[in-house]
Order: structure tokens, then sequence, then C-alpha cells
């Protein structure tokens, strides 16, 4: 009798605002993802600084509006997403999460998948990871999850001195930089990458990126911020916020006023003093940098959402808005499709551009993907319930084969 009741979320039970947001957070990644897929974003400072006035200019804007932003607002829909299942969860007497603990494993698996035979820089397994922690903070409080986000916040600046600190104690006399070798390595990676059968980008230049997107992960400290903004949007659909924005006008409010605050200092100094979340090797300015970065994402990225939620009211707005919802409603197979465009666009198997543009053609052909993927994502949801990866996942997750089309749905 339970298990009959156990299906995913109609169309019905959706809340639109939460498809825009996400199908924006889509948009956002993909621009900031194009930067590496297109290799600019791995180029020395000091061939950047060679590179035209223009790219340098869109890459500092990157840094400035989209960097860290829009995986914050996709790891707060998480948590909002997480929270709505736990409560569905509980009014079928399933204490244990045990769903949404099959959800997060077979996302681990689609993950890794993606990390392995497409991208090494696949954000879903980390999102799976940090998922089965989340699930112990089912049962805090409200008031409990709010001191766990801003306490997560603060870990990276903390063992950021901690390794500055280090640094000063330990470290030997710094060495002149040496361009040659810069350019020596960047030169090398290009043409690996350029001109590798997907073989050879499998075995080896996906291996390696891998290890070393993990490592990176872990010494930049970029899963505590992912987690604070989990519990951030889990507090969020707890209070109601999503499901009646006009009760919640007066923090809506609040939040566009300090995020906007908050957001422009912090960001100002991430862009201009750091450039990425743990720049090395540390000095003051970059300490001050990463002081911005871990308090201004996220104060932007709450800005952003606010904003959004404000224009959602206006009817004007609510109409042009609503074009991002398709998107957001496949973002699964929107981001995984991405991913298989710009592995064409890039690699060796496919027309090898990789490192033969700059930031500012990599954003524009970001934005190019990124509208078709608004039209295709409209056509296919007139006809069919899910997104193709979506109709898999969830049919991994319950055990049982579900319709796709819209027609079996009603039949």
């Amino acid at each position: 009798m339970v298990k009959a009741d156990i299906a995913p979320v109609s169309s019905r039970e959706r809340i639109e605002i939460l498809d825009v947001l996400r199908g924006l957070a889509v948009c956002g990644i993909l621009i900031g993802n194009l930067q590496w897929f297109s290799g600019y974003g791995m180029l020395p400072p000091s061939l950047e600084n060679a590179t035209p006035i223009y790219d340098q200019v869109t890459h500092f804007l990157v840094h400035f509006f989209i960097e860290g932003k829009f995986y914050s607002i996709f790891s707060f829909l998480f948590g909002v997403g997480f929270a709505l299942q736990i409560a569905r969860a509980e009014e079928r007497g399933d204490t244990n999460a045990s769903l949404f603990k099959r959800r997060l494993f077979w996302l681990l698996v689609i993950g890794l998948l993606h990390a392995y035979l497409l991208w090494a820089g696949d954000i879903l397994s980390i999102y799976a990871l940090m998922g089965f922690i989340l699930i112990l903070f089912r049962k805090k409080s409200n008031e409990s999850l709010l001191k766990w986000a801003f306490a997560l916040m603060a870990v990276p600046i903390f063992t950021y001195l901690l390794l500055y600190a280090a640094f000063l104690m330990f470290a030997p006399p710094q060495a002149p930089p040496n361009f040659d070798a810069e350019y020596q390595q960047w030169d090398q990676n290009v043409g690996l990458v350029q001109t590798s059968s997907y073989w050879q980008i499998v075995s080896g230049y996906n291996l390696d990126y891998i290890v070393g997107r993990y490592l990176g992960l872990i010494f930049n400290m970029r899963l505590p911020k992912i987690l604070a903004m989990f519990l951030l949007g889990m507090y969020a659909y707890r209070i109601g916020v999503f499901q009646n924005l006009k009760a919640h006008g007066a923090l809506i409010r609040k939040v566009l006023v300090y995020g906007s605050i908050l957001g422009l200092i912090g960001n100002v100094s991430m862009a201009w003093l750091a450039g990425n979340e743990a720049p090395f090797p540390p000095s003051p300015m970059t300490v001050l940098g990463v002081i911005g970065y871990a308090f201004g994402v996220p104060a932007l990225a709450l800005f952003i959402m606010a904003l959004v939620a404000t224009l959602w009211q206006v009817d004007g707005w609510r109409k042009v808005l609503s074009v991002l919802a398709p998107v957001g409603r496949m973002a699964l197979s929107n981001y995984l499709f991405q991913t298989v465009v710009c592995v064409t666009i890039f690699y060796g198997y496919g027309f090898g551009m990789f490192g033969s543009i700059g930031s500012l053609k990599a954003t524009l052909i970001a934005l190019a993907i990124f509208s078709v993927q608004i039209l295709l994502s409209s056509i296919w949801l007139r006809y069919f319930a899910y997104g193709p990866m979506e109709w898999i996942w969830r049919q991994l997750t319950y055990g049982r084969r579900l319709p796709l089309t819209k027609a079996a749905q009603i039949s």
C-alpha cells in the first residue's frame, strides 16, 4: 500500500519558479564551464595577460558574475528538493529517507560515468556524495540549519589562514616564475587535447583531470560551501518561501539589499585579488580575496534568486522568465547534453578547438548552446513528461517502468 504511493512529483505539484531558477543555474554553469571546456580557464596568468583585452575583461566578468554563483544556486535548489522529498517521505511513513538514498546512489553512478566517459569537471558525483551527508541534517531545527550553514561558509577562510601560516613558516624562498616552462606545459596540453582520440582522452587526460579535480575540490574547500547552500535551501523550503512568495516579501527584500551589498563587495575582492577559491601561493591580498569568495559568492547567489522571485510576481516578467522553466525541468538532461556538445567542439575526437578561442567567444558559444536548449526543452516537454535522463534516473530510483509520454500517463 505504501509502495503504491511512491511516485515522482507530478506536474501539478511542481513549484514553477524553482524550475525557472534551475534553468537559470544551468545557463550560468554552462557559461562558467565553457571557460574550462575551451581551455581558456587553464591558461597560466602570464599567457592570459597576453590575450586580447576583450577576453581578459570577459574572463573578469565571468569571475565576478558567474564563478561560484550558479553552482551555489543549484546547490541551494538541491537542498530545496531534498526538503520536499523528505516531507513527502515522512507523509508515507518513510523515516529513513530510503528513496532519497536510492536517488543519490544512481546520481552518483551517472556522475561517475559522466566524469570518466565525457568530462572530468562533473558536479553530479559531488552532489550525490554530499547528499549523503545532508541526510544527517534532516532532523535539525531551522535555527540549527542556519547556524551550520554560516559556520560551513567560514570553514574555507580558517583553512586558508592555516595554509598561509604554514606557508610563511615552512615554504622555501620562491624562485622567479619560469614562463618558458609554463608555455611548454600549456602547449603540450593543447596538443594532447586537440589531437587525441576518444580512448586516449578517456584513458589518459580524463583520468589525470579527475584526480586533479577531486583534489582541487578538497584543497579549495568547496565541499563545505556546497553543503552550506544545501542547508540554506532546506531552510527556505521549510519556512515556505517558494510556496508563498508574497507572504515572505519582507525576507526577500532583505536578501535583495544585503545580498547585493555583501555580494558586490565580496566579489570585487574575489575577482580582483584572488581570481579563484584558493589561490597559491597565499598572500595578504589573496586572504582578502578568499574572504570575499566565502561570503560574497553565496550572498550574490541569494541576491540573484531574490531578484528572480521579485520579478516572478510581476505578470510581464513572469512570461519572460517562464521560458527558462522547461530547461530547469530537464536540468540533468541539459547538463549532460552540454557536455556532449562541448567535448565535440573542443576535443580531438570532435572539432579539436581546445585552446584556440578566447573567453569572449567561449561565452558566446555558451549562450548559443543554451538558446538551443530553451527551444529543444520546450518542444520535448510538449510530448514527454520528463527529460530523457530524468526518466532513466526515476526508473532506476523507483525500480519500475514509468510512462515517458504524456499520452501514456493520461491513459
